[in-house]
């Protein structure tokens, strides 16, 4: 509604004004409001690939548990499984989360992109969480697939719980944003094509995430501590077997810690413009 302001004694009628003129939505609303908006946004971008995305999200599980329960003379004990099943899991969002978020944002960064969002009034960190939570709809089934189906072929015992709620989309929150800060502190794309694919190989060949720590060698133990798919498959193979001890929660709150650094680091140095 407006309301009549006293009269500018050098004008013959009141100046109207309106009662929120000049006010500004600020902190927590204002990132809660950037964050819908630019969420809806991502959307509209994943919506017209979406199922090309999701299709390729759960063959890639399901053809590694199917694939790796067969090397050899055949890995069907429960405890090989259940390596097989999250470690299939684990790859899939490291996947779909790690490797496409760090080379969505160098993208953007190249192709200028991020000059135009760099105009809007936006959060820096709305935006980029938009981005990943753009994602989940193609990530979590992702990760849902290869438990299904490995109790579907081989008849795995699987805790299904409550923890698990909320840990599938923290495992993709948690290495998602890993990929977006290499994308973010990291120019060259052919640096980072380079990097994400050393990655990507080194979880299968030579991290804890179809293996047991103990079988490989110090080194590498060593290596591990330094990656977030460790922890992220240590705390979903716990969970799946329903054993929650300290390491899980250690695991868990390894996660949480690696996320917020991911984002502090990426609202800290992401430059919106290719140097």
């Amino acid at each position: 509604m407006l309301n009549p302001a006293q009269p500018d004694p050098q004008l013959s009628t009141p100046v109207w004004t309106t009662p929120n003129a000049g006010q500004h939505i600020t902190g927590l609303p204002k990132f809660l409001v950037d964050l819908k908006y630019l969420w809806l946004e991502q959307i509209l971008e994943v919506r017209t690939t979406w199922y090309v995305f999701l299709v390729f999200s759960i063959i890639l599980p399901i053809s590694m548990v199917f694939g790796f329960s067969r090397m050899g003379t055949g890995l069907n004990d429960t405890s090989s499984l259940l390596y097989i099943i999250s470690g299939s899991a684990i790859f899939a969002v490291a996947s779909d989360g790690l490797y496409t978020m760090a080379t969505r944002i160098g993208s953007m960064k190249k192709d200028g992109t991020l000059v135009y969002y760099a105009s809007l009034p936006i959060s820096k960190v709305a935006f980029l969480m938009a981005i990943v939570f753009s994602r989940l709809i193609v990530t979590l089934p992702g990760m849902i697939a290869p438990m299904l189906f490995g109790h579907w072929l081989y008849g795995v015992d699987l805790q299904l719980n409550v923890w698990l709620l909320f840990l599938l989309p923290l495992n993709a929150l948690a290495l998602s944003a890993v990929g977006l800060a290499i994308g973010a502190l990291i120019d060259s794309m052919d640096m980072i094509l380079m990097i994400v694919n050393i990655i990507m190989l080194v979880l299968i060949m030579a991290a804890p995430v179809f293996m047991p720590m103990q079988s490989l060698p110090v080194p590498l133990q060593i290596l591990a501590y330094f990656l977030p798919p460790t922890y992220a498959a240590d705390a979903l193979r716990q969970a799946l077997a329903g054993t929650f001890g300290t390491s899980f929660y250690f695991d868990v709150a390894m996660l949480i810690g690696i996320t917020l650094v991911s984002f502090y680091v990426m609202n800290r140095w992401l430059s919106w413009r290719q140097k």
